[in-house]
């Protein structure tokens, strides 16, 4: 018995690593097959993992499998109620497959789980704060621009009427 508890701690540091790739894979992996492949994994050793369904179902739909990505998005959203992004994901399901009433339905809840954040912008400020005001700028007076002076036609004396005319130059 002592012999094999080397062994089983050494199977469990090895299994360590694949199963740490598999999750990164999982969650940020770029190839939809590998995606759907290191998801598969996630969820074979836990499946009660809500966010690797989902990366999976988004991985199947990316490559036109939409029934298997719906089964992944509602096993994600019976497994994690309040997941927005599983919602928002099926709905854009219900929308290829024109189930225009459950992808408002889907998106709706989407909107109503999404966390609220609060903006504050900065030209506001706080109660805390001491208003100063700032002394009002005169506008600048506007300057007149001289009137630029239009071309004159110089037409010499017996000068014919097809002729091009030419134009006195600007200057003092």
């Amino acid at each position: 018995m002592r012999a094999m508890l080397p062994l089983a701690v050494g199977l469990m540091i090895a299994a360590g690593p694949a199963w740490a790739d598999d999750k990164s894979d999982c969650r940020n992996g770029k190839d939809a097959d590998v995606r759907i492949k290191a998801c598969s994994a996630v969820i074979q050793s836990d499946a009660k993992d809500a966010t690797a369904y989902h990366n999976r179902g988004a991985a199947l739909q990316s490559k036109g499998d939409l029934d298997k990505a719906m089964a992944d998005y509602d096993q994600a959203i019976s497994l994690k109620p309040d997941y927005a992004s599983a919602y928002d994901s099926r709905a854009r399901i219900f929308v290829a497959k024109g189930d225009y009433t459950r992808a408002v339905a889907d998106v709706t809840k989407a909107g109503e789980l999404a966390p609220k954040v609060a903006v504050r912008p900065k030209a506001i400020p706080s109660a805390a704060e001491k208003v100063v005001a700032k002394p009002v700028e005169k506008p600048k007076p506007v300057q007149e621009q001289k009137a630029v002076p239009v071309a004159k036609a110089i037409v010499p004396p017996n000068y014919p009427d097809w002729a091009p005319k030419q134009a006195e130059s600007f200057g003092n």
